[in-house]
């Protein structure tokens, strides 16, 4: 058993049958021109979020500049013009609970039963219309007397 390898042979290829594709014989796609209104409206997207991101950008940076200035330790002279201005705040509210509380103790005085006024007789230009003291005003009219019951 003798075997011989036997390589193959190729003649001299026909150029005339090969085609090789050109430009000219490549079908073209077909592709249809695109709208107007495409680029608009990714235009005016874009420049929604670039609008969007320069004002998140402007309010984060006021944040920052605002948390600066409110870390930030006093100047002696802003110390001095706070500690003025707590002093006086504290002397008006100071006079106002004062007066409030004068206020209520008045009202607290005058919701006590008060003592029987001693009754007098009835003087010249006086009346007692129920139980009410009323004394004769020049010119006409009558004036109450409230603290003197007759």
């Amino acid at each position: 058993m003798d075997r011989e390898r036997h390589e193959p042979t190729f003649s001299a290829p026909d150029l005339q049958e090969v085609r090789f594709r050109t430009a000219r014989n490549r079908p073209s796609r077909q592709s249809e021109p695109t709208s107007p209104w495409l680029y608009i409206g990714v235009s005016a997207a874009l420049l929604v979020v670039i609008a969007m991101g320069l004002i998140e950008w402007n309010a984060r940076r006021q944040a920052a500049a605002m948390t600066r200035e409110l870390m930030r330790p006093a100047t002696p002279e802003e110390q001095a013009a706070l500690d003025r201005q707590t002093a006086e705040w504290e002397r008006k509210l100071q006079a106002e609970t004062a007066a409030e509380l004068a206020q209520v103790r008045r009202t607290i005085q005058l919701d006590r039963a008060l003592p029987p006024a001693e009754r007098r007789p009835l003087q010249t230009g006086e009346r007692c219309i129920d139980g009410r003291r009323f004394k004769r005003m020049e010119g006409g009219g009558w004036r109450d007397l409230p603290n003197s019951p007759c």
